[in-house]
């Protein structure tokens, strides 16, 4: 099984209990799988982190950031991130995002951006552990599984 499975069967199951608000997909076709492969493949305009339980080498929580490259916003990268909802509340999503603002840090990235759903408490709260400050909020700034809009905060780090 690769990368892209684990992390989907992680994402379904937040889905599935209703720890998750929002997926960004309405399930994982094997267009969707592929497409999340190949953001996985070195050359991609992202890169991702896996957050793998030792016991069960599972993977258990993923993050991703994305850039643009040879534009005017490759200055910046967009991050979202996820947990599978036995492992929440472990620190496993701050380390994640630490980890990752580091790595940005370090690959001459100046900004970092994430759009967070107003009543995730739990990514909102990890944002702003790592530093993030609410920028705006967006009315309506995503459109989740069931087909509601949901309010989201805009929140940005400068690295």
């Amino acid at each position: 099984m690769g990368d892209e499975t684990e992390i989907s069967q992680a994402i379904k199951e937040g889905v599935k209990r209703g720890t998750w608000k929002y997926t960004a997909t309405i399930k994982y076709t094997n267009k969707k799988l592929e497409e999340l492969r190949k953001s996985l493949s070195p050359g991609s305009n992202s890169k991702t982190f896996v957050a793998v339980d030792s016991k069960t080498g599972k993977i258990v929580g993923s993050l991703g950031y994305y850039f643009k490259k040879g534009s005017r916003l490759r200055h910046r990268i967009g991050l979202g991130w996820s947990v599978h909802p036995d492992f929440t509340g472990q620190g496993i999503g701050t380390k994640m995002l630490s980890h990752a603002l580091e790595d940005a840090k370090k690959k001459g990235f100046k900004r970092a951006e994430a759009e967070v759903a107003i009543e995730n408490a739990a990514s909102l709260k990890i944002a702003q552990k790592c530093g993030f400050e609410i920028e705006g909020t967006k009315k309506k700034g995503l459109l989740n599984d069931e087909g509601r809009c949901i309010d989201t905060y805009i929140m940005g780090k400068i690295l």
